[in-house]
């Protein structure tokens, strides 16, 4: 039994349900029974009770069904003829696979979404516990985790299942087995002993302890290589107190020794007491980076190892540990503690805690470095894939990214706005990345739309124009003939003076058909541009449309067609409406594009903010019809951004760009007539976001 929503919003269903993200349904959400059928609405058959009926050829009768088991729910493909999708990868059928909260499907052209009962929001509560938030109440919040990135088959009862990549699936898999016990409520109580224990050595342990936590969670948690190493600069001198500078290096591959490393951070105890130039022993560094292994020299000065070396009586060291930063076999860099008044202020444990403290350091650097490469390379698709699309349509080359730059302007502009109805409004720079990856591909649906309709300069294309003018030609030449014609058949019953009389009018009568031929085409030119047309030109082009000429047996033939008329008598612009239909259909096809990329959790939402980027507030926009709350924040920034470029891009071959400042007054209208958000228009003109560095 289809679900119907009887309300003029559909509020989201108590119980878990499938949300509708794109295709025929034109309900908002399904309620999920404890099993339910998907399947295709037929004449001849009816589903059973409890089903989802979808008008699609592509959808099978008995397509797909989700069940619940122990809990959870199951999405399972009963032998479909086109196959059931879950997160882009194609089911096996007759294997069951867990929903997750934010699992995609698709079935046929329909795109769903999962949402268990567990997330449905009581209303007016918060859909996201930071940005978008206050006087602007969202639905992004429902992209919180817009997907899940593995599939997880399981056996008929769902009792068992695991996790597996969706790259590959492994029908049965056990569980993984636990190597290791921890009896917390043990821990915890030894952690209180300690905590009490006020013996100097236990105190000393505790808080070398606590800051080797604090460096744990640091290396897990920062999202940068800056942010790391302030929190282990920052902690590192509660590990060792006698401890007077440290520093971290890393190597650079510019050179070999010293000259190969750079300095990534530093500090002293001593506040105010940084130096500017970082020196380093050039016999450290190579003891270390060439065997490797850790250094530990409690007075440097009576050192063998060191004796003789200049560097070190220059730099006066007295106490040292230098640690590599290694990373299957290859030193990334090092970490140096030392101090300049007294010996023997390291031991062998200290270390021991410095040398892991390297390890880790050099895994989270390791993966940085490796994260930096994945945004490198995804950062080279986009940005290849941008290209691409432009290539398709030169005139609109740069669209894209100067959308995608106002869009992160204008949005760091709300987020510092002081307007009251914006204060509680936050980008964080994960959402400001976020939209500017909307921004950028927000076009990248136009590799649906026919090329001919994607570049049509004006409202007739060249080889319809080109046909015009062929039958111009017959026209003329249809007109002169027939009257020779009907000169020579009276030609015996004229005397010559008659004849010339009569070969006289009827050339200066053709004179005429040609002159009257070419005002004709003069008015069809300049109809044929896509510019707004008054009742004058309509009334010349009705002439036209109703001029007649004769055929090869004399029957007549009309001068211009029904389509190309429809076409030359455009209100505005070049695109007839199923042009214009088929240029919108491109936003469908982002969202579609788009709803296929595993965006990780802080770009889950970019599919939907370029699906709503031709939304308007008045719910004139496209595709979805949304209005007013229902366009998120980020998509109503970036139709700001996107008309303003529309408006001031360079002259397009149907349309010439107009000044700022008129742009800024369409801006203006738009907001003024309920379109766009006025709030936003209003920032984007006080900041001056519009003002790239190709602008005056």
């Amino acid at each position: 039994m289809m679900t119907h929503m009887t309300d003029a919003v559909p509020r989201r269903p108590a119980s878990a349900y499938l949300e509708v993200r794109g295709g025929a349904p034109a309900q908002r959400y399904f309620t999920l029974a404890a099993e339910t059928l998907i399947g295709r609405n037929d004449e001849d058959f009816s589903l059973p009770e409890d089903s989802i009926g979808l008008s699609d050829s592509r959808v099978s009768r008995y397509h797909a069904r989700i069940f619940q088991s122990n809990g959870r729910f199951y999405l399972e493909d009963t032998h479909s003829t086109n196959g059931t999708f879950l997160n882009a990868f194609r089911l096996t059928p007759g294997t069951p696979y867990v929903l997750r909260d934010g699992s995609n499907i698709q079935v046929g052209g329909v795109y769903l979404r999962f949402r268990p009962a567990a997330v449905a929001q009581a209303p007016g509560s918060s859909e996201r516990s930071s940005g978008y938030s206050s006087d602007y109440p969202s639905e992004i919040g429902r992209n919180e985790e817009f997907f899940d990135f593995s599939l997880t088959p399981a056996n008929a009862d769902g009792e068992r299942a695991a996790d597996v990549s969706m790259l590959f699936r492994a029908p049965e898999m056990t569980s993984p087995e636990i190597s290791a016990v921890l009896d917390v409520s043990e821990v915890m109580e030894q952690l209180h002993i300690a905590q009490t224990d006020t013996t100097e050595s236990n105190s000393q342990l505790l808080r070398r302890l606590r800051a080797m936590v604090q460096v744990s969670i640091g290396l897990g948690t920062e999202s940068s290589r800056e942010a790391l190493f302030a929190r282990i600069m920052a902690v590192i001198f509660d590990i060792f107190p006698t401890a007077e500078r440290a520093f971290v290096v890393l190597r650079d591959r510019r050179g070999e020794g010293v000259a190969g490393f750079h300095p990534a951070a530093a500090s002293t105890r001593t506040p105010g007491a940084e130096n500017t130039v970082l020196v380093l022993s050039e016999v450290i560094v190579d003891e270390v980076v060439g065997q490797r292994r850790s250094i530990l020299s409690t007075d440097v000065m009576d050192d063998q190892r060191f004796k003789g070396q200049e560097s070190i009586s220059q730099l006066g060291l007295r106490s040292v540990m230098c640690v590599p930063l290694l990373v299957e076999a290859e030193v990334i860099g090092l970490i140096q503690i030392d101090t300049h008044r007294q010996t023997h202020s390291f031991d062998q444990e200290d270390l021991q805690i410095l040398t892991g403290i390297g390890a880790q350091v050099a895994v989270a650097l390791k993966n940085f470095g490796l994260y930096e490469d994945i945004e490198q390379l995804f950062e080279g698709f986009v940005t290849a894939s941008v290209h691409a699309i432009e290539e398709r349509d030169p005139a609109t080359a740069g669209h894209s990214f100067r959308v995608a730059e106002y869009s992160q302007r204008l949005a760091q502009a709300v987020d510092g706005s002081q307007h009251q109805a914006l204060r509680d409004i936050r980008f964080s720079l994960e959402q400001i990345r976020e939209l500017r990856y909307a921004a950028l591909l927000h076009d990248f649906g136009k590799v649906g739309v026919r090329e001919h309709v994607l570049i049509k300069a004006r409202k007739l294309y060249h080889s319809q124009l080109d046909v015009l003018q062929e039958r111009f030609r017959y026209a003329r030449a249809s007109l002169e003939r027939q009257a020779y014609r009907e000169l020579v058949y009276q030609h015996s019953e004229l005397s010559p003076a008659e004849f010339r009389r009569h070969r006289g009018a009827v050339e200066a009568r053709l004179k005429l058909e040609a002159g009257r031929l070419q005002r004709f085409m003069a008015i069809i030119r300049h109809a044929n541009e896509p510019s707004v047309i008054d009742d004058q030109v309509n009334g010349e082009l009705q002439a036209v449309a109703d001029f007649v000429f004769p055929g090869e047996q004399g029957e007549a033939v009309a001068l211009l067609n029904t389509a190309e008329f429809e076409a030359l008598t455009l209100a505005r612009g070049s695109l007839t409406p199923d042009e214009r239909l088929d240029i919108q259909s491109h936003v469908s096809h982002t969202f579609s594009f788009l709803s296929h990329i595993p965006w990780t959790g802080s770009l889950a939402a970019v599919a939907d903010i370029a699906h709503a980027h031709h939304e308007k507030l008045d719910g004139s926009g496209y595709p979805q019809g949304l209005k007013g709350d229902e366009i998120p924040i980020p998509a109503r920034v970036m139709t700001v951004a996107d008309i303003f470029d529309a408006l001031t891009a360079g002259d397009r071959p149907y349309k010439r760009s107009l000044s700022v400042d008129k742009a800024l007054d369409l801006l203006k209208h738009e907001a003024a007539h309920g379109k766009i958000d006025p709030l936003l228009v209003e920032v984007f003109i006080d900041s001056q976001a519009y003002r790239l560095f190709d602008r005056p």
